[in-house]
C-alpha cells in the first residue's frame, strides 16, 4: 500500500527524543562526570556503536544477549552495542596492548537493549563509565568504587547507597559441583529470581534449557544409567570397551584417546547425579542470598557458611581488604552494604561486584554497576591475561535522581541577548554587533524573520531573553548600541564594551 506524504511517522517504540532543556541538563551532568574521571587520571576513548555480535556472545550473559539488536548485513552478523565494557576491551586489544600498565580509560555514549520501556529505562540510553586495566587487588578495586561514589558527590547527589558483593564465592562453589557451564551461567543469571521468588521459581525456568530435569527419576535409562552407578575407573573401562566395540577410531578426534574417554566418563557421571547437585546449588544460593547487611557482621556470618562447605575464604579476605582501603577515601561507611547474593547480569565478572542506588522507589533507583573481570581480555582475543575492573552509570537514571531530589531543573537555557535590525539597511551593522557580542562570550540570538520591533520585544519576553539590542540608523551613525533591559524596561545607548559589562553584571 503506497504511503501518503501526509501520513505521520512516529518514533520507534522504546526510543526517546531528548529536547533542548533535557539535553542541556544531561550534558552538564556528563561534563561533571568527565571532569571527575580525568581527576583520577582516566583518558577518554570512543568506540563504535556497531560491533560484531560475537563480541557479546562470548561473555555478556543471557540477560544481555536476549536483548541484543542483532542483525546480518552482507554476510556479517552485527549488533548495536548493548553495553560499553566489551567494546572498550576490544579497542584495548586492537590498539593499546603495548601500552604501559595500568591503562585507565573513560567513555560515554549510547547503548541499545530491547527492554520493556518504562520510567528511567528506554531501549536507547546513555552509559558513562571507566575501565582500569592491568591492576589487580584491593587498591585497584577500591579506586574504582571510590571514583564511582565521588563522581556522584561531585554532582551534588550524596543520598546514595553502595551495595558490594563478590561473584567469586558462588562461581567457585558451582565449579566444585562440576555443573554444566550452561547450568552454572543460568544459576548466576537467576539469583535475583531466587532471592525474590524462591528456589521453586528458578526450577520452573530450568526445563526450557534442560528438558531432562522435567523427567521422573531415574533420568538416565539403560546402559547410560548403569554406567552412572559405577566408580570412575570402572566407568572409564566400560566406555573404552564400548567405543572399541563400535570400531570408533579415537585418534581422529584431535585429542588423546585417554582424554576422550575421561571426558565421556566424567560427563556420564555428572548427568547421573545432576538433580542432587542442583538442589545443593540452590540451597547454597539461598543461604548466600540471606547474607546482607553491615559489612563486619556479614563477613563473620559468611566465614561460618563457607567453612561449613569447606570453601576458600579468599573472597572474604579480598572484600575485607577493599573495605579497609576505602576508609582512606573518606567515604561514609553507613552508605555501604555487603550483599553476598548480589549478582549482575554480565557473566564476565570474576571478583568483587557492586551497584549504587539512590533513595527512590522503583527499578530506576539503580544508578551504577560494575566489578572485576580478570578473564575478559584473554576471552576476547588478547595476547595475554590482563586483570580489569570498571563501572558504568546510566546517565538518564542519574538525571532522574537529581530531578527527584531537586538537584537540577529541566528548563531551557535562554539566549542572553536578542539583536534586532530596526530596518533592512541596518542588518549588516546588526550582524556585526551580534558577532561582537558572541566574541565577548554572550549567547546571542539574531532576528532572521524581519519582525517589527514590537513583535521582537514580545518574542524576547516569551523566550525569557533578558536583553534586547536594537540597531537602527542612529546607532549605526554613532557606533553605539541601544540596549533594553526587558525586566525593567530601561533603555541605554552604550558602547559595545559597556553593553557587555551591563549584561554580565545584571543577575
Amino acid at each position: 500500500m503506497p504511503v501518503k506524504l501526509s501520513d505521520r511517522l512516529e518514533k520507534v517504540r522504546g526510543m526517546n527524543d531528548v529536547l533542548s532543556a533535557e539535553y542541556e541538563a544531561g550534558e552538564a551532568i556528563l561534563a561533571t562526570l568527565k571532569h571527575s574521571f580525568k581527576s583520577f587520571g582516566y583518558h577518554p576513548l570512543g568506540v563504535p556503536v556497531v560491533e560484531h555480535t560475537d563480541l557479546y556472545l562470548r561473555k555478556a550473559g543471557e540477560d544481555i544477549i536476549s536483548r541484543l539488536y542483532d542483525f546480518t548485513f552482507q554476510s556479517r552478523r552485527l549488533c548495536l552495542r548493548p553495553e560499553m565494557t566489551a567494546s572498550v576491551i576490544r579497542a584495548y586489544i586492537d590498539n593499546l596492548q603495548a601500552s604501559a600498565l595500568p591503562v585507565r580509560l573513560c567513555y560515554a555514549g549510547p547503548v541499545f537493549r530491547y527492554e520493556k520501556p518504562q520510567r528511567g529505562r528506554h531501549r536507547q540510553f546513555t552509559q558513562a563509565g571507566v575501565e582500569l586495566l592491568g591492576a589487580a587487588g584491593p587498591l585497584a578495586d577500591a579506586e574504582i568504587i571510590a571514583l564511582a561514589c565521588k563522581s556522584l558527590d561531585a554532582l551534588g547527589l550524596p543520598d546514595y547507597k553502595l551495595v558490594l558483593g563478590h561473584v567469586g564465592i558462588l562461581s567457585r562453589f558451582l565449579e566444585g559441583l562440576q555443573l554444566d557451564s550452561r547450568l552454572r551461567d543460568f544459576l548466576l543469571t537467576n539469583i535475583e529470581v531466587l532471592r525474590t521468588q524462591g528456589p521453586a521459581a528458578v526450577c520452573d525456568r530450568l526445563p526450557v534449557l534442560f528438558p531432562s530435569l522435567n523427567q521422573p527419576e531415574p533420568q538416565l535409562p539403560g546402559l547410560e544409567g548403569a554406567l552412572a552407578e559405577l566408580d570412575e575407573s570402572s566407568t572409564r573401562g566400560m566406555v573404552l570397551d564400548l567405543l572399541k566395540s563400535m570400531d570408533i577410531e579415537l585418534d581422529s578426534f584431535g585429542r588423546s584417546p585417554d582424554e576422550i574417554v575421561s571426558r565421556l566418563a566424567a560427563k556420564i557421571k555428572r548427568r547421573g547425579h545432576l538433580r542432587p547437585r542442583l538442589d545443593q546449588a540452590l540451597t547454597f544460593l539461598s543461604d548466600l542470598c540471606r547474607l546482607t547487611g553491615a559489612p563486619a557482621q556479614v563477613l563473620q556470618e559468611a566465614e561460618n557458611l563457607l567453612a561449613g562447605y569447606h570453601l576458600s575464604l579468599e573472597p572474604l579476605h579480598e572484600l575485607r581488604a577493599i573495605f579497609e582501603t576505602l576508609t582512606n577515601y573518606d567515604l561514609d561507611p553507613s552508605r555501604i552494604t555487603l550483599d553476598l547474593g548480589l549478582s549482575r547480569g554480565l557473566q564476565y565478572y570474576t571478583g568483587m561486584i557492586f551497584e549504587i542506588y539512590h533513595d527512590s522507589p522503583g527499578e530506576e533507583s539503580q544508578l551504577c554497576g560494575g566489578g572485576r573481570y580478570d578473564d575478559l581480555v584473554l576471552t576476547l582475543g588478547g595476547r595475554k591475561s590482563v586483570p580489569g575492573c570498571g563501572f558504568a552509570y546510566g546517565l538518564e537514571r542519574i538525571q532522574l535522581a537529581m530531578l527527584d531530589q531537586q538537584r537540577i531543573k529541566i528548563e531551557p537555557q535562554a539566549a542572553q541577548v536578542l539583536v534586532i535590525p530596526v530596518g533592512s539597511a541596518e542588518s549588516g551593522y546588526a550582524i556585526r554587533t551580534a558577532e561582537a557580542l558572541r566574541k565577548a562570550g554572550l549567547r546571542v540570538e539574531f532576528d532572521v524573520r524581519g519582525r517589527s520591533v514590537t513583535n521582537n520585544l514580545q518574542y524576547a519576553n516569551g523566550q525569557h531573553i533578558p536583553f534586547v539590542v536594537m540597531a537602527g540608523s542612529d546607532e549605526l551613525a554613532a557606533g553605539l548600541l541601544r540596549l533594553k533591559n526587558m525586566s525593567t524596561g530601561a533603555e541605554q545607548h552604550l558602547a559595545l564594551a559597556d553593553a557587555v559589562e551591563t549584561i554580565l553584571d545584571t543577575k
